[in-house]
């Protein structure tokens, strides 16, 4: 499975509602390999971001050009200020999976990472940080995207409540490390961004 990850600020005059994402949502569903959405806000900076996702690689690049020709065409009604694509390397249902989220800590390792920091990335995450997280009440899916041309991580933490979101940098920063693993190979995230989860469609996860 693939992700596109979009940052975007509305035009002005254009249609940002509730019906504005039904429709766009209405759209989505018909095109080849879509999988759901989210639908971001970022607070007070109306930055709004789209994640969606895809079976293939493929799928995620045409999108855009499939929303506009199914859309009517015309100008693009917001201004992108980011849109990559990500491998989903790990989708995990969470302790609330049957929950909606309203609310998602986008958490990035900028890169470029080295193989050997990535495994060492990776086992820590899957076999210690992942399973807590997952165990927390609020969790409703963790998603971790992989950028391979960045060398890039970005996780993704979908919750029902802030508060679940708030306890995992001090469950994570008690966890100590075994003695085969090496501190300097492990990554620590560059930024974490919160925000609120304005809609959703999505189908149930049951990993």
């Amino acid at each position: 499975m693939f992700a596109r990850f979009q940052t975007m600020r509305p035009v002005r005059g254009t249609d940002d509602s509730e019906t504005g994402r039904r429709e766009l949502s209405d759209i989505l569903r018909r095109h080849a390999g879509y999988s759901g959405a989210y639908y971001l806000v970022s607070g007070p900076s109306a930055l709004r971001a789209l994640v969606t996702l895809w079976s293939t690689e493929e799928d995620a690049r045409l999108a855009s050009e499939r929303t506009r020709a199914a859309s009517g065409g015309g100008p693009r009604p917001v201004t992108l200020e980011e849109d990559t694509i990500y491998e989903v390397v790990d989708d995990e249902a969470g302790a609330a999976a049957d929950a909606a989220p309203n609310v998602v800590d986008v958490v990035v390792f900028d890169g470029p990472l080295s193989d050997a920091s990535r495994a060492a990335t990776d086992r820590f995450h899957r076999g210690r940080v992942m399973p807590a997280v997952r165990a927390m009440a609020g969790t409703v899916r963790l998603l971790v995207l992989w950028d391979r041309l960045a060398r890039s991580i970005r996780v993704l933490h979908l919750a029902n409540d802030p508060a679940t979101l708030d306890a995992v940098p001090p469950t994570v920063h008690a966890m100590e490390l075994d003695d085969d693993e090496d501190p300097a190979l492990l990554s620590t995230p560059d930024r974490s961004d919160r925000w609120e989860v304005v809609a959703a469609d999505v189908p149930a996860v049951t990993s």
